[in-house]
């Protein structure tokens, strides 16, 4: 019975000392520090972005925009297809601030409804598990 005890209170701790992602939502967006400079975050991130079929769409010393296009049968596709004329893409936006540890990254999520065109619309994708593996990935280039 000890052993049991001492198994399941050494099990909590462990827990309790796990990171955690910060929550994401619209309210809170995806945000890190880094030590980097923003112009090494930026090349980081369209490295890590490059290879899940995001381009560049613009690119400043503050700023950084990617696009990629959602494929016919994704699941964003058909929850808007009946109102979307074209193929509504999905859109990162991350802004660099240089604070006192470092660079800060903040990024948007959206997808672009009816992309171009003068009803285009944006529906925040941060809501969404989307949000969480944003940050994941924010925190994995870091």
């Amino acid at each position: 019975m000890k052993k049991l005890f001492v198994l399941l209170a050494a099990t909590m701790l462990l827990a309790a000392c796990q990171t955690t992602s910060i929550p994401v939502s619209s309210k809170q967006p995806p945000r890190i520090v880094t030590h980097k400079s923003a112009s090494e975050t930026q090349n980081a991130l369209i490295n890590e972005f490059k290879g899940m079929g995001f381009k560049v769409v613009r690119r400043s010393s503050k700023s950084l925009v990617l696009e990629q296009t959602l494929t016919p049968n994704s699941d964003e596709r058909k929850q808007h297809a009946s109102y979307s004329d074209g193929t509504p893409r999905s859109q990162i936006r991350f802004t660099f601030s240089n604070v006192q540890e470092g660079t800060k990254v903040t990024a948007k999520f959206d997808m672009l409804v009816n992309p171009g065109k003068s009803n285009q619309e944006r529906v925040t994708l941060l809501d969404s598990p989307d949000g969480a593996r944003l940050q994941r990935v924010l925190e994995g280039v870091k």
